[in-house]
């Protein structure tokens, strides 16, 4: 057990760093130390408690001028923001266009939580530059400290307004309508609840917390300990909210396995692609089912029915430690039963296709930047010409290649490689993630230094510029990711399975087949091993032999040529 107040949690065995934000800012931060040893741990803690309490004894805004000003402004935004929320279109987006598979309001909340999450580290790091510009407009002419405390304060007002518009798209922009003058017996506060497609809602009693209620504490917890964020945010909600509607709001302690028995069917039944027709973006989900009943459309993979029951599972875990579910978890032991066998989803890069795809204009020559399917004179080596190279010969995931900077491309005992990590806001799938993977000798001789020299001569130059976050998770390989699937529609090579995270499966049937062993294959690929060795104790294998074994996946049907020399000055200075 830790030691009280130490400010030391840990999370996969890796300890960090923790504090709640005074209550002005809101929220905590959470700081990975870096090292599985507590001694370790404890005098990095320690010095980060000097910098904190130096923070926290930051004098207050005491200056009326900024005050007034910090009033007046957001004053004036939420008026600004309420005739926004007011005057959008049902099914459009306040603050971002609804993406595939998620409602305006779900796609709203994912980019608010990932709007407050940034300017509150801008906060806390004193980062100003995304409202310099409104500050000298504002109050020009400002001295440093008092332009910077006016910065900070439209931050924290930003933050406001964020929470006031998540506030107006959960609960409405007008507020409960008070009809104790009429129904004294009601009380002053009338309960508005979902109410199912099939009986009335019935009002909360005193047996526990009601669905609405316990619901937000829940996805709290979830955001700061398990790390929900973004899409996996968003589509737990749309569960949670599709639940509701099934099955009403009730106290939870009232739902019992009929109720998860008639959200199961009710999703068997709904279309696939239920949310993204505007010709059932306004019925009840039970009368879509209704109306498409034999109609031919394809149903709700049962991929995506388990995924709804994983998140209904998890809820009624937590309320259960709370006591406030009794019983067994009533979201468990359904069947999800999928045709085929799990191998056969996803296809490989190989063969026949793999060969056209790098025969294609983007390696052998396109017509323009713009034009990148027809053929032509031109190759551009971006990202859209080496991130499907570094997959063939990696098998990285597609955001551990779109968010390297220079200082992650290294060279050590002459072996260059990519150091995946999670520093400065890039992010990882989990902590067995973080590794080195030695760059393939074959993206050498095409040159991929000599790119990477030209493009990022700074240690923060990201490798890929061109890149830019989006989608829920504010991913950079998201814009990518819509590019692929259209250039492989140009080309005649689109099918369903047969993507960017094929070449992952490629690399691992490769090495396999190359008798690397599985310890090996874990580290190149970033997988959690099965065994206690493999998950605990194994820190990491000399580069030597990751590099031996990466130089065992081979393509024959990659034909891709460089007749340019490698850079021997970016080569001499990177081994210094």
């Amino acid at each position: 057990m830790l030691p009280q107040c130490s400010h030391i949690t840990r999370k996969r065995g890796i300890y960090a760093y923790r504090r709640r934000l005074p209550v002005a800012l809101g929220g905590e931060i959470t700081l990975s130390l870096g090292t599985r040893c507590y001694r370790a741990a404890e005098a990095a803690a320690a010095s980060l408690n000097t910098a904190f309490q130096t923070f926290l004894k930051t004098r207050p805004m005491s200056d009326p001028n900024i005050k007034t000003a910090l009033r007046n402004y957001l004053q004036e935004a939420l008026q600004k923001l309420r005739t926004k929320h007011l005057t959008t279109s049902v099914g459009k987006g306040v603050h971002t266009d609804p993406w595939d598979g998620y409602t305006a309001v779900e796609a709203d909340l994912a980019a608010i939580d990932q709007q407050t999450r940034q300017m509150r580290r801008d906060i806390v790091r004193r980062d100003i530059r995304a409202v310099e510009s409104i500050a000298d407009r504002l109050l020009p002419g400002l001295e440093t400290p008092q332009r910077v405390e006016l910065a900070l304060g439209l931050l924290q007002a930003h933050v406001q307004l964020l929470g006031k518009s998540k506030e107006w798209l959960t609960n409405g922009l007008i507020e409960e309508i008070d009809l104790s003058e009429h129904t004294e017996q009601l009380g002053n506060a009338i309960p508005l609840l979902t109410k199912s497609s099939d009986q009335e809602a019935k009002p909360a009693t005193d047996s526990g917390p009601t669905f609405s209620e316990a619901l937000p504490p829940f996805i709290e917890l979830m955001t700061q300990e398990q790390g929900w964020r973004g899409q996996t945010l968003a589509q737990n909600r749309a569960t949670y909210r599709m639940f509701a509607e099934c099955c009403g709001d009730r106290p939870v302690s009232q739902y019992a396995r009929k109720d998860l028995t008639q959200f199961y069917d009710l999703l068997r039944g709904l279309p696939a692609l239920y949310s993204k027709s505007k010709e059932w973006s306004s019925l009840p989900l039970s009368e879509i089912v209704k109306r498409t009943k034999g109609t031919g459309h394809p149903r709700m993979t049962m991929k995506t029915v388990k995924r709804h029951f994983s998140a209904l599972g998890r809820l009624f875990a937590y309320l259960k430690r709370r006591g406030e579910y009794v019983g067994e978890n009533p979201a468990h032991g359904f069947e999800f039963p999928t045709k085929g066998r799990a191998r056969n989803k996803r296809q490989m890069w190989e063969g026949e296709k793999l060969q056209k795809l790098f025969a294609s204009p983007v390696w052998t020559g396109c017509l323009s930047e713009t034009r990148r399917s027809t053929a032509g004179s031109l190759i551009i080596k971006d990202e859209k010409y080496w991130l499907p190279i570094l997959g063939l010969f990696h098998g990285n995931r597609l955001e551990e290649f779109a968010q390297l900077v220079r200082s992650d491309v290294r060279c050590e005992g002459e072996i260059w490689f990519l150091d995946i990590n999670d520093d400065d806001g890039k992010q990882v799938k989990n902590e067995q993630s973080k590794r080195r993977v030695p760059i393939h000798p074959r993206v050498r001789e095409l040159g991929f230094l000599r790119y990477v020299e030209a493009t990022a001569p700074d240690p923060t130059d990201r490798i890929f510029p061109k890149l830019q976050p989006g989608g829920p998770d504010q991913k950079l390989g998201y814009t990518f990711t819509k590019w692929w699937s259209r250039y492989r529609k140009d080309i005649g090579l689109y099918e369903r399975g047969l993507d960017y995270h094929a070449f992952r499966g490629g690399v691992t049937t490769k090495l396999t087949a190359a008798h690397v062993i599985e310890d090996i294959r874990n580290e190149l690929l970033g997988h959690e091993g099965t065994s206690v060795d493999q998950r605990v104790y194994q820190k990491g294998l000399p580069l030597a032999v990751l590099a031996e074994a990466i130089a065992r996946v081979e393509w024959s049907e990659f034909a891709v040529s460089n007749s340019q020399p490698l850079s021997a000055a970016f080569t001499s200075a990177e081994a210094k």
